[in-house]
């Protein structure tokens, strides 16, 4: 089967990190991307920089040692939110959205923490709010899961661990973000020539999104709400609450019925949201 994108971006953060007290937040000291073409079978780019943490600013001793990420390294480093900024125009740069804004790309990790987890916790701490990243940022391929998709004897995924079973061996150093992006891209080449599909394996959680007000119209009545967690599941019993009645769909401000979580994550808030109760659709 052909695969789900023909053009992947590695990603794999390094952060501040302890071994008998982890600095809390956490935060990116290394922000490293390479842009592989599985048409190719090649990396056409690479996107490597340090970055400067701001609420622990001093790299813990164990922390240079695993990362090999030096106090100097990060001093002069720009911040977080400069980072991404630049990465955003580099993926733009390189035509990875199309006209409407609509990925062409799917970013791939080694694993699901630094998407699902890093990331979100390092936009807490530069004042980002993670519903302004495009999607992209929001959702992702675990190599790990595409590694045991196809080496299905496989007993671990560690990176050593899939390079050797691959017949690869580890180039540069391991806890160095840009040398586990191309030891990554090496796996995704490797996995692609043994006929793995590279489709989507996660998303951001909805519990990471901030409280959504909105607007819900039942016939000729509006009222106000807030979506604690971004459910469809979870506003279908809240419209049911309000209005007294139970609501079985719910059509967004396009007119279209919402049917999963996704368009949830995207809607602006106080957008304006019609439900349907049973007996509306069985007249």
């Amino acid at each position: 089967m052909p695969a789900a994108f023909d053009r992947l971006v590695v990603l794999d953060f390094e952060a501040t990190c302890d071994n008998s007290d982890p600095p809390v937040p956490q935060e990116v000291i290394e922000f490293p991307s390479v842009l592989v073409s599985l048409t190719d079978r090649a990396v056409v780019d690479s996107f490597s920089t340090f970055v400067r943490p701001v609420h622990h600013p001093t790299l813990s001793a164990f922390c240079t040692e695993l990362t090999t990420i030096r106090q100097a390294d990060v001093d002069p480093a720009p911040v977080f939110p400069e980072v991404l900024a630049a990465h955003r125009a580099w993926l733009e740069g390189h035509g990875l959205f199309d006209s409407q804004g609509r990925e062409r790309f799917a970013f791939v990790t080694c694993g699901d923490w630094d998407l699902q987890t890093m990331l979100p916790v390092q936009c807490g701490a530069s004042g980002i709010p993670i519903s302004a990243l495009p999607p992209v940022y929001r959702r992702w391929i675990n190599i790990k899961k595409v590694f045991l998709a196809v080496m299905k004897k496989a007993k671990t995924t560690g990176m050593p661990a899939m390079l050797q079973a691959l017949g690869l061996e580890l180039q540069g150093t391991h806890h160095r973000g840009i040398d586990d992006c191309h030891n990554i891209a090496r796996l995704v080449f490797a996995l692609a020539d043994r006929g793995a599909r590279f489709d989507l394996t996660g998303k951001l959680a909805a519990s990471h999104y901030p409280e959504l007000a909105l607007d819900l119209q039942w016939g000729d009545r509006v009222e106000r709400v807030f979506l604690k967690k971004r459910h469809l599941a979870s506003l279908l019993g809240l419209a049911s609450g309000v209005f007294h009645a139970r609501m079985v769909r719910v059509l967004g401000p396009d007119g279209a019925a919402i049917e999963d979580d996704d368009p949830l994550a995207e809607l602006p808030p106080e957008s304006r949201l019609r439900v349907l109760s049973a007996r509306d659709l069985a007249t």
